[in-house]
């Protein structure tokens, strides 16, 4: 059955239909960016209840709404009444799933989620129709609702699946079923609520609950002892799928992959990673990958993923998004292969839990050993990446300021520089970017 009118949304959800039996196109939980003939869902947040902005929804152009509280509801619209709005956005989630026809693949991951989703869906389009989670939508709310919104003709659904505990990914798993289980990468991300490294595995490996026959899984070479998978494509090295002969200039990456050479518009070790995590997949789907690896060049990272930004004789990196450890590395490995004079600019890693110290510090090490001529280093936590780095002798500074940190960089930089400037999102990290190049 086909979700097309308030009424089919009432027997999925288990609710009472109050109003019209109107026809609807998408659902939505931002009253803010409805769009004329959705459906609000009224979610109960930490900090706002959505039943608060029913009515700011309906003048908006909403045609009806899931909620937990009888509202007024203006003529022509209506509204599904239930005990639990969240739950009744899974069920129209479950509801979809179960009658989609085409092949599902679901990525998590410590690192490279959002690039390999967009990568994958990418090459995919090439093949047939492709839904996608939007923008980073890998919640427990953002996946539901993704799923309620695709479109059911299409030949392929990539799902994009978070984690901050274990549990998390069991959860979604459930609901996406995915033909396609993909690791990205595993490393430290989220210690405050994970616990320890081990619990980031146990916690990732939680997408490959329920695997049938027909199911493949995606992993990192390195972490394939970590579970007991009968159907799995490793890449990495030492893996099923592996880079060789990689070089880097300030333009593009290059390597080769079973004697075909790729090309990459982004100079990124980590984009290199994640394409053959996306070889890998297109593997387990059957599909010819080297008959689509011209494409491969004309794939474009979402923003703030190592996109290049030439400004004045510089080469700015913005990486901005988020950062742990993993990533950190990752990006600091690919800035020193970089020609020029070379600075990394970096916010604090969040959510680490105890084990910030340790891992800044870390940090600091990389930072000290590659060949990097300068770094920056900005927050609290970076304070002891800082003093590691400083204990190896090398160029280095700290601030709490990102006014000072501004003004001692500017008086570093000169013309032919590459500049990199990467730290978790609460750092507001792309605030540095803004004050150099407005």
């Amino acid at each position: 059955m086909k979700l097309l009118t308030a009424k089919d949304i009432a027997y999925v959800c288990g609710g009472k239909l109050c109003g019209e039996n109107k026809a609807f196109g998408g659902f939505s939980t931002d009253s803010r960016e409805i769009k004329e003939g959705e459906v609000f869902v009224a979610l109960r947040g930490s900090k706002h209840d959505g039943h608060d902005f029913i009515q700011h929804a309906f003048s908006k152009g909403a045609v009806g709404v899931i909620t937990s509280k009888e509202v007024d509801i203006p003529k022509g619209k209506f509204a599904v009444l239930v005990e639990d709005t969240l739950l009744a956005l899974r069920k129209i989630a479950e509801h979809k799933r179960k009658h989609f026809k085409g092949k599902v693949i679901g990525v998590v991951g410590s690192a490279g989620k959002t690039t390999t989703k967009e990568m994958i869906a990418f090459l995919l389009s090439k093949k047939g129709k492709v839904c996608k989670t939007p923008k980073n939508y890998n919640s427990q709310i953002g996946v539901p609702l993704s799923v309620a919104n695709f479109q059911e003709d299409c030949d392929f659904w990539v799902i994009e699946m978070g984690a901050s505990q274990r549990g998390d990914v069991k959860k979604l798993v459930e609901l996406v079923k995915p033909h396609v289980r993909v690791i990205t990468a595993i490393g430290e991300e989220h210690l405050e609520t994970f616990g320890c490294l081990d619990d980031v595995i146990m916690g990732n490996g939680e997408v490959f609950e329920g695997m049938t026959q027909e199911d493949w899984a995606v992993i990192p070479k390195y972490v394939e002892h970590c579970y007991q998978i009968t159907k799995a494509i490793t890449f990495g090295e030492g893996g099923d799928i592996q880079a060789k002969d990689f070089y880097l200039t300030e333009e593009k990456i290059s390597f080769n992959v079973e004697g075909i050479k790729i090309e990459l518009s982004v100079p990124s070790l980590a984009l290199m990673e994640n394409t053959l995590c996306t070889i890998g997949v297109l593997k387990a789907l059957g599909y010819n990958w080297k008959e689509l690896s011209p494409h491969m060049a004309e794939f474009k990272p979402v923003e703030q993923r190592f996109n290049l930004i030439k400004k004045d004789g510089l080469l700015i990196i913005d990486d901005t998004y988020n950062a742990n450890p993993l990533s950190v590395r990752k990006a600091l490995e690919s800035l020193s292969l970089f020609k020029g004079y070379k600075i990394a600019l970096l916010g604090d890693m969040l959510e680490l839990g105890e084990f910030s110290k340790e891992y800044h510090t870390e940090v600091g090490r990389w930072c000290a050993k590659l060949n990097i001529d300068e770094c920056l280093f900005y927050g609290n936590e970076m304070i002891f990446a800082y003093q590691e780095c400083l204990r190896y002798g090398k160029n280095c500074y700290h601030s709490l300021s990102k006014e000072d940190i501004i003004k001692y960089l500017k008086s570093k930089l000169k013309e032919g520089t590459v500049l990199l400037i990467k730290g978790s999102r609460g750092m507001k990290m792309e605030e540095f970017l803004r004050c150099l190049t407005d």
